[in-house]
């Protein structure tokens, strides 16, 4: 029987400066291997999407870690929030001079339209808020960065973008993650990056999607009209890795970690000990390196705190069982400090340790969680 090919569709985000997060991921899908036939975005989704089209990862990449806010939009270098706010009072949005400039920079319609990989964006018509999801060959030749950026216009706080005496803003406010543009177009496999940002995200084309795969992040990304190059290069980062974990390639949740660095159970156990000792989420751990860094944080740690936990231990308050129990380790509000607490109880009292009641282990599974690969491998 002859392989039948299933097309595979990367579907894009909108999110502004969040777009960076998207770079990381297609960094990680050209290392893998993972050749795509469709790009559909919104936004900065139908940006990077273009890029894509084009093959030209190594361009994006050195976009995104040389763009900052005023180079997109017209406000003053350093821009902050209020500059936006001002200028969207004063003039009804800010105008993004800049990134049309950035995207004659980049972006070359002719490249895009011969591209064997089929390219869609959305855009919406602002007189009705009529949606329009476009396939490169529903655009006129020579507008294609027009529609790129009336699909980039995040109303009100950027202007509509004219077309043709037409005013058009961000595709967001129709489909922040084209994924039924995909479907249209036969995707048997779509790659969906959501950048978690304002905007109507369609849910059924999400459930109709075969073997749908979601890359987001659980980590806080930015301001979406802020460009900061620091922020881009982590976000990136967090975008590669993301990608990668959910390719197989690495595993856990919050955090990297290598194959073979723990099994399974462990690694959602060394997730939650990273998460409440601050660990850095840009790292791919193994194992010697995730029990080195973890110890260099959490030894000085519980020295620090030691006067509060043995202050803990000795209040009375805490005899009473759960309810009570429940009621002091909510006053402390510190995940290190009831970490270090369930973590002696479990070496004190084994299974019959009053945490792994069913109230306590709903109310503080994170710190659970880090108790138990702290107590398992020694650091307490």
């Amino acid at each position: 029987m002859a392989y039948e090919h299933k097309k595979t569709a990367l579907v894009l985000s909108g999110g502004g400066s969040r777009g960076a997060y998207e770079a990381g991921v297609w960094q990680a899908l050209a290392e893998t291997g993972t050749g795509i036939d469709i790009v559909t975005g919104a936004s900065v989704g139908a940006i990077n999407g273009a890029m894509v089209c084009q093959g030209d990862l190594e361009a994006t990449i050195a976009l995104w870690r040389e763009i900052e806010t005023h180079m997109v939009f017209d406000v003053p270098e350093g821009g902050q929030p209020l500059d936006y706010a001002r200028e969207v009072i004063l003039r009804g949005g800010v105008s993004a001079g800049g990134l049309k400039k950035l995207l004659e920079k980049y972006i070359d319609e002719d490249r895009v339209r011969r591209s064997p990989i089929e390219y869609g964006l959305v855009v919406v018509e602002k007189l009705g808020l009529k949606p329009h999801r476009l396939f490169r060959e529903d655009i006129p030749r020579g507008r294609l960065i027009d529609y790129i950026m009336a699909s980039s216009s995040v109303f009100p706080a950027l202007h509509a973008y004219e077309i043709d005496g037409r005013d058009y803003i961000d595709g967001g406010y129709a489909d922040v993650l084209p994924v039924g543009m995909a479907l249209a177009k036969g995707a048997g496999r779509v790659i969906a990056v959501k950048l978690n940002a304002l905007g109507i995200l369609n849910s059924q084309p999400l459930k109709e999607a075969p073997n749908l795969t979601v890359v987001e992040s659980k980590w806080e990304l930015g301001s979406t009209l802020i460009f900061d190059v620091h922020n881009s290069k982590r976000i990136m980062r967090l975008g590669y890795l993301e990608a990668m974990k959910a390719l197989g390639i690495f595993s856990g949740s919050y955090y990297t970690f290598a194959a073979g660095a723990f099994g399974k159970a462990d690694v959602k156990l060394a997730d939650a000990a990273a998460y409440v000792f601050g660990l850095d989420p840009a790292l791919i751990y193994t194992r010697e390196l995730f029990l080195e860094k973890l110890a260099a944080v959490c030894l000085p740690a519980r020295k620090q705190l030691e006067g509060t936990i043995a202050g803990f231990k000795r209040d009375p308050l805490n005899i009473p069982g759960t309810a009570g129990l429940i009621r002091r380790l909510r006053e402390l509000s510190n995940a290190q400090i009831i970490c270090f607490l369930i973590a002696d109880n479990l070496k004190e009292k084994g299974a019959g340790s009053l945490f792994l009641s069913r109230s306590l282990v709903r109310l503080f599974s994170q710190q659970l969680a880090a108790a138990r690969f702290l107590v398992k491998y020694g650091l307490v």
